[in-house]
């Protein structure tokens, strides 16, 4: 009898094997090609969506930017998750690279430097379907239309050409519902963080679209920048670990590190700067018979 694993892996390889029947056409492969490489109609599409519901003038604001901001938070930790899960179990390596299969022919070159990384769960699957799930909440009559695009545009590309297996993007798409559905029931998180952070945008609305902007940036870009100095950093550990580190490759990470450390620093002064900021003034209290209360900045004029 076939175990769990070896029936998942069968379905996986015949999913594979039938969308590779479709390679080969001129118009499918540079079709699938740039829905997989072009951010605008990916993470751009749907950051706007974000963009459009937190600036729409409606009744149930404060309740889309709960929404909105616990959704944003859901996609990034659901990344994590996915990575995190990679680590764990066992590597499984990418239908394009694995040796064990029929791979199809394409009309055009395809390549994707993931060779070192794990394939299951799929972290883009969890990234996007988390924020796919955060717009159904916000536009619930578009939830079937947004899934749909969602796996079409998004998540068949990644099969067609190789990426993923199909239960790779299941996992990653499960990871992504259940991260989002978690934090939008938890009462701890909703008051304590997300609570927070929609007082912030009340109270400091240039500091919060200042840093609004960065993260967005990067969502939509996914991570490219992000990424490139992870792989950069992951590259020179691993060489490292395996030949020895060069004086070279020390002032590299030292130089990685440093600009880490520098970030995090200017996160934390920036933070107690804004807290400090915030404090209300000091207020001399005049005696009753004055029939005045005069407020004075510690150390200012009356």
């Amino acid at each position: 009898m076939m175990h769990l694993p070896e029936a998942i892996q069968s379905i996986d390889v015949n999913i594979y094997t039938w969308l590779g029947g479709f390679a080969g056409n001129w118009v499918l492969d540079r079709l699938a090609s740039h829905e997989e490489g072009d951010p605008i109609f990916k993470g751009g599409l749907v950051l706007a969506v974000y963009w459009f519901s937190w600036f729409r003038i409606r009744s149930d604001r404060t309740r889309r930017l709960r929404v909105i901001v616990t959704a944003v938070i859901g996609a990034l930790v659901a990344v994590i998750v996915a990575r995190t899960i990679s680590f764990v179990v066992p590597f499984r390596v990418r239908p394009m690279f694995d040796p064990a299969v029929i791979h199809p022919r394409y009309s055009i070159p395809i390549t994707a430097n993931l060779e070192s990384w794990s394939g299951f769960p799929s972290d883009t699957a969890s990234f996007f379907v988390a924020l796919a799930f955060g717009t159904c909440y916000l536009f619930r009559r578009l939830a079937i239309p947004i899934m749909v695009y969602v796996a079409g545009w998004i998540c068949l590309p990644r099969m067609y050409l190789g990426i993923h297996y199909a239960s790779d993007i299941v996992a990653g798409a499960a990871i992504g519902v259940a991260t989002v559905w978690v934090l939008l029931s938890n009462k701890w998180f909703q008051s304590s963080i997300v609570g927070r952070i929609v007082l912030f945008e009340k109270t400091s609305a240039h500091w919060f679209y200042a840093i609004a902007f960065l993260v967005s940036f990067e969502m939509a870009s996914l991570f490219t920048d992000i990424r490139n100095v992870g792989r950069a950093v992951l590259d020179l550990a691993m060489s490292g670990l395996q030949h020895g580190f060069t004086h070279g490759d020390t002032e590299a990470l030292i130089v990685y590190l440093g600009a880490t450390c520098f970030v995090l620093i200017v996160c934390l002064v920036t933070r107690y700067v804004l807290a400090w900021h915030r404090k209300p003034p000091r207020l001399n209290v005049v005696p009753e018979e004055s029939g005045s209360v005069v407020g004075e900045n510690r150390g200012g004029n009356r």
